[in-house]
């Protein structure tokens, strides 16, 4: 079933603002080649197709289903809505099942202990990242609520592996940082061609700072542009 996400010139610079800088990883891990997210009109709709942000069976894509994995990727309490996962790139970050979420009864919490804590909200196994035909359009979409003291902030990233790539991709797109508090729950996403070559997709949403970030409703998929009413008709 497709969706509709009509947007508006006010929210162009907040969801498709593409800010080429580097994830802050050793010097030993290779940097991705950055690639800029896909721009639209003030008149443009983009039709979302099915939402799938991963290769798992269940998506717990609201993160509703918490199991008791105790392994890295889980929160405080060892437990973790697979397939997805906490990733702590840098410092001291936390994750948490939260009981507020902009839908159901939870969402996924990072929290940064300090200004150069950096962590991400991902699915950390390659097999369960989601499958992507090269040179076709993608959406990442989610609604977080965050409180953010210092530091980079928040963003959404998209990535994207080839067939030869084991633990990094090859490419990445960044969204602009988010700081400061926002006013509730607020939507992010973020339009992207995949590469020539990539057969994997990668939905992230990192922290980078001393703060919190609450994150709900994921969506990664399939997406189009179409005009909306491109004669001007009601």
């Amino acid at each position: 079933m497709y969706r509709r996400v009509i947007v508006t010139i006010a929210v162009l610079v907040l969801l498709f603002c593409c800010v080429p800088v580097s994830v802050g990883q050793p010097a030993t891990v290779p940097q991705p080649t950055i690639i800029l997210s896909t721009a639209i009109q003030s008149n443009d709709v983009i039709v979302l197709g099915e939402n799938r942000p991963s290769e798992y069976a269940y998506q717990n894509w609201s993160f509703e289903y918490w199991t008791e994995s105790r392994d890295v990727f889980s929160d405080i309490n060892g437990k973790r809505p697979f397939p997805w996962g906490g990733e702590v790139f840098e410092g001291n970050v936390t994750f948490l099942a939260n009981k507020e979420g902009y839908s159901g009864q939870r969402s996924f919490q990072i929290e940064g202990k300090t200004v150069s804590s950096h962590g991400a909200i991902a699915v950390p196994d390659l097999p369960y990242k989601p499958d992507v035909e090269p040179n076709e359009l993608y959406y990442l979409g989610c609604w977080v609520k965050y409180d953010i003291a210092e530091g980079y902030g928040t963003r959404l990233t998209q990535q994207f592996f080839l067939p030869k790539d084991t633990f990094y991709p090859t490419y990445a797109c960044y969204g602009k940082w988010l700081t400061g508090k926002s006013n509730g729950w607020v939507y992010l996403g973020l339009l992207v061609e995949a590469p020539k070559g990539a057969y994997k997709g990668d939905p992230v949403i990192e922290l980078w700072g001393q703060g919190t970030v609450s994150v709900d409703e994921v969506y990664f998929g399939p997406a189009e542009i179409k005009q909306e009413n491109p004669g001007g008709l009601t």
